[in-house]
């Protein structure tokens, strides 16, 4: 049980790289968000410490976590740094008595992500992950046709993206700081799916391709297949070598399918608080045995729920929007896909 605050709620991020701006989107939904305040920033780049200030006057900056943790009045920390220094800083947060959001993907390995929830249950403090592309427009409004059950009972998922592009040399593209291919889109991918199922895994059948970018040290295609209890199954695939591409989404019901090209379903991601609806998906149906297709809208991307939700939970003991458990299940989704691409063999889950 996380103790409860009061308001403010004294938040920092601790990254504010420049790859994806992550660290600013972050620290901009906490302001966005009524009884949270964002008062400081941790980098260890001074240069990202300056564009900070330049940009948001009032924070005060720090250049390393223990710095932080030692001197800022902060309640909460969000933590936006290459993964696999996610579990290391969150602990170290988590022992200072902060409560945690850690950014996708958790950590690098499910014996970190547990560490993590069990010293956060020690200290009585919310360790939460942000899944928060949860609320981006096209899966709001996939997640809200499936469960009005337009295409009856979901059997069968295809969620795919990818190119054919080398990947460029930064830490995603190292396995030992990264995790992987499957640890970029693939976060977002799983995570996206087990909401939608809701169901445990009966086993994950992996597939890792290493053939034709040899210099860099992730696989070139990384492809996930989960059987769910229920029967449903949901075939996961993030590639550098797909020449041909498919839809982001295949989604087949007993009455119809979902196809989506994902195109704008993030729209103004990491720039805007609320992303405008920016796309629609085919749905089909068949009833009397005859085959209708609707043209579906977009919902908004309402990303700043997400933290709407952590300030809820922490004033007044509403859930946590996304578990530390969540996101293992998500690495752990990975551990058994990888593990599986050696054995040959459909693989168990841990934590199902």
């Amino acid at each position: 049980m996380t103790s409860r605050l009061e308001a403010p709620v004294r938040c920092a991020v601790i990254g504010y790289g420049a790859a994806h701006i992550f660290g600013r989107a972050h620290g901009r939904w906490i302001d966005a968000t009524p009884n949270l305040e964002w008062v400081a920033v941790c980098d260890i780049d001074a240069g990202r410490l300056r564009v900070a200030t330049d940009e948001f006057p009032h924070l005060e900056t720090y250049a390393s976590v223990t710095d932080l943790l030692e001197r800022a009045r902060i309640d909460m920390v969000s933590v936006v740094t290459p993964h696999h220094t996610h579990a290391p800083i969150a602990l170290a947060c988590i022992r200072a008595g902060k409560h945690v959001i850690v950014d996708k993907a958790m950590c690098l390995n499910v014996a970190e992500a547990s560490a993590m929830i069990e010293e956060a249950g020690k200290q009585n403090v919310m360790l939460a992950v942000f899944h928060g592309r949860r609320h981006d427009g096209n899966y709001r409004a996939i997640h809200e046709t499936v469960r009005s059950g337009l295409i009856g009972d979901l059997f069968h998922i295809e969620l795919t993206t990818g190119g054919y592009r080398k990947p460029r040399d930064w830490w995603y593209s190292k396995k030992a700081l990264g995790g992987g291919a499957f640890y970029y889109w693939g976060p977002h991918a799983v995570d996206w799916v087990l909401n939608l199922v809701q169901d445990s895994v009966s086993g994950v059948t992996g597939f890792y391709h290493k053939l034709v970018w040899d210099d860099v040290d992730i696989e070139d295609q990384t492809r996930a297949i989960l059987r769910f209890e229920n029967g449903v199954v949901a075939d996961i695939t993030y590639s550098h070598i797909d020449a041909a591409g498919k839809p982001a989404w295949r989604i087949l019901g007993t009455k119809g399918a979902i196809v989506d090209t994902g195109i704008g379903g993030a729209m103004g991601y990491q720039e805007q608080i609320v992303g405008p609806p920016g796309g629609s998906f085919q749905a089909i149906t068949i009833q009397n045995g005859e085959r209708r297709e609707i043209t579906v809208p977009y919902r908004d991307s309402d990303w700043l729920t997400y933290y709407i939700e952590i300030a809820e939970h922490l004033l007044n003991g509403g859930p946590i929007p996304v578990t530390g458990e969540e996101g293992r299940r998500t690495i752990a989704v990975f551990e058994a896909a990888e593990r599986s691409s050696r054995t040959g063999k459909t693989e168990p889950v841990e934590y199902e």
